[in-house]
């Protein structure tokens, strides 16, 4: 079993929805084999661009088996197992165990987690324990504080304290963290996790990781709209291109590729389940933009500027 996730590009899919709010399991496989040879990784059911605690266990477990239907045996998949307690979190962990080993597929799995959701600090290394003691499988914590704030305003710490990281990275089964946050904590965080070799430290922000490329690697959800651009940036920033592709005019490919990039996270990252979505839709590449209760959607201004934006880069 594989241990450690990949570096690099990490895609962040969206949970494509029919008409009545079910998860299209085969419009979800299709971007998944859409990314094939660009992103190093997947991640299905996140519950930011995923609106996973909008679905029920059964239709989170149906994105998990759809993820791994269109990975290949070799490419990673995470997939993301926070819930609003900590007893269904352990809970949707125990039906994601009996669906991975029910399907006997070879794709590596690993569980995103953002604990402070549904918790505190205090005690979330013993809590993590626990939960590892119920998989062989490893976990990528996700620390988000403006994603907290939104579910639980007046939590005190809506980060991930830094000597609780410390403390969690103790733990050999947490092999990765994905990070939204200012450069200190970020700074703070890294020294934290010195000691773990291969740890991953994952940038959750692409315009962060735009100007100041992570470690390990970035989770995005734009990667849905410019592959090859989003694929070229992080390459690049990690140094993984090899000299054959070292072509003299890379660098003005990777210059045109950042202003597209950037260009299109100026519409979409303010709401980004919807802007993915919508965005898709309008470029053919999913049949509907049907959004889950309780997300917020694009506004008519919003949705006229983000098309007009796809049209001058020409994507519509």
């Amino acid at each position: 079993m594989i241990s450690h996730p990949p570096r690099g590009l990490i895609a962040s899919l969206i949970t494509p929805l029919d008409r009545r709010g079910r998860p299209d399991r085969d419009v979800l496989v299709r971007l998944v084999r859409r990314l094939e040879g660009l992103a190093a990784g997947l991640l299905v059911g996140s519950i930011r661009v995923g609106e996973a605690l909008a679905l029920t266990h059964d239709a989170r477990l149906d994105l998990l088996a759809a993820g791994l239907n269109g990975c290949g045996p070799d490419r990673p998949l995470l997939f993301e197992i926070t819930d609003r307690t900590a007893e269904d979190t352990a809970l949707l962990l125990r039906g994601a165990e009996k669906r991975v080993e029910a399907l006997r597929v070879g794709a590596p799995v690993f569980y995103l987690l953002t604990p402070l959701i549904y918790r505190g600090n205090r005690g979330l290394p013993a809590h993590l324990s626990e939960l590892a003691a119920t998989t062989r499988r490893h976990f990528v914590l996700s620390n988000h504080p403006d994603l907290v704030g939104r579910f639980r305003a007046r939590l005190r710490h809506k980060n991930i304290r830094t000597h609780v990281l410390k403390q969690v990275s103790r733990n050999e089964r947490v092999v990765g963290l994905e990070f939204d946050g200012d450069l200190d904590r970020a700074l703070n965080y890294q020294r934290a996790v010195k000691d773990r070799t291969n740890f991953r430290f994952y940038d959750g922000d692409e315009r962060n990781f735009i100007e100041r490329p992570s470690l390990s690697g970035l989770i995005s959800c734009g990667v849905s709209l410019l592959p090859q651009a989003w694929a070229d940036i992080v390459n690049m920033s990690l140094n993984v291109f090899d000299s054959r592709r070292l072509r003299p005019d890379l660098m003005g490919d990777i210059w045109e590729s950042g202003a597209r990039v950037r260009r299109l996270l100026d519409l979409y990252q303010d709401h980004p389940a919807a802007g993915i979505k919508a965005a898709l839709k309008m470029m053919g590449i999913i049949p509907d933009d049907v959004l889950a209760e309780g997300t917020p959607g694009l506004g008519d201004p919003a949705r006229q500027n983000l098309e007009a934006g796809l049209a001058e880069l020409g994507l519509v």
